[in-house]
């Protein structure tokens, strides 16, 4: 029973390598494939959804960071044309022809709600000096103030950066090793509040976010955080998702 399950899981298998399924003009379109090769893209979408296509086919959606480790399909020797078109309006950002004996190097893109780019841009480190920006993707009456402190007492707090409007980068901000572990704090601007709930809790950047210490990590790296919200199904209160480092995801 076991060797005639694992015969039909194999032309399964094979079934699926044999056509491509995708939607074109909102019908199921079955093209028979000649090759498969490896093929990956890494970048982030800010601002928007962008649809990938391929030679006029939309296969996917990226918003946020935007990840697809997989195969492409050839059915002839030409090329596929990919192409990220602005779901709001359709315009094409960025058209690229993919030959079927291309290298496995990864195609990167970076959108910033305005133009498209290979990469994302960021300074050079600096020694013993952490350099760390913000970018927050809140409603647009939802300023923030940005402090470090250990979440004992909202009084006690130093600010990186005030009233940071939602929707806008900050400077990178340079931050020397502190005196002990500090975490980073998200407060209402102009008050003394915690951001959500007046909640330390929700209002903590814990995804990653690392400031240096005299005692510890020294510093010297750079980070670039894109931090939005949405509400926890399980709590019915908005938590700091996703929180995502665009220098990880656009490493040197």
């Amino acid at each position: 029973m076991k060797q005639k399950y694992n015969m039909v899981m194999v032309l399964m298998l094979m079934l699926s390598l044999a056509m491509q399924s995708c939607e074109r003009d909102g019908q199921l379109a079955v093209l028979p494939i000649d090759k498969l090769s490896p093929i990956e893209f890494k970048g982030f979408v800010m601002g928007d959804t962008l649809e990938q296509y391929f030679d006029g086919v939309k296969l996917r959606e990226f918003q946020g960071w935007a990840r697809f480790n997989g195969n492409i399909a050839f059915n002839s020797e030409a090329p596929v044309k990919m192409e990220l078109r602005k779901k709001s309006t359709g315009e094409v950002l960025l058209t690229q022809n993919i030959e079927r004996n291309r290298t496995e190097k990864p195609i990167t893109f970076f959108y910033d709600g305005k133009k498209i780019s290979e990469k994302y841009e960021y300074p050079a480190a600096i020694a013993d000096i952490e350099q760390i920006a913000f970018y927050f993707d809140f409603p647009a009456d939802m300023p923030v103030d940005v402090a470090y402190g250990d979440g004992s007492d909202v009084n006690s707090v130093v600010y990186l950066a005030r009233n940071v409007k939602p929707g806008q980068w900050t400077d990178f901000i340079q931050v020397p090793p502190l005196e002990g572990e500090m975490y980073v704090l998200l407060l209402k601007a102009g008050k003394k509040e915690y951001l959500i709930d007046n909640d330390v809790n929700y209002s903590v950047m814990s995804a990653g976010i690392v400031l240096p210490n005299k005692y510890g990590y020294q510093g010297g790296g750079v980070q670039s955080w894109y931090v939005g919200t949405r509400m926890d199904v399980n709590t019915n209160k908005p938590v700091l998702d996703p929180q995502s480092n665009l220098v990880a995801i656009f490493p040197r």
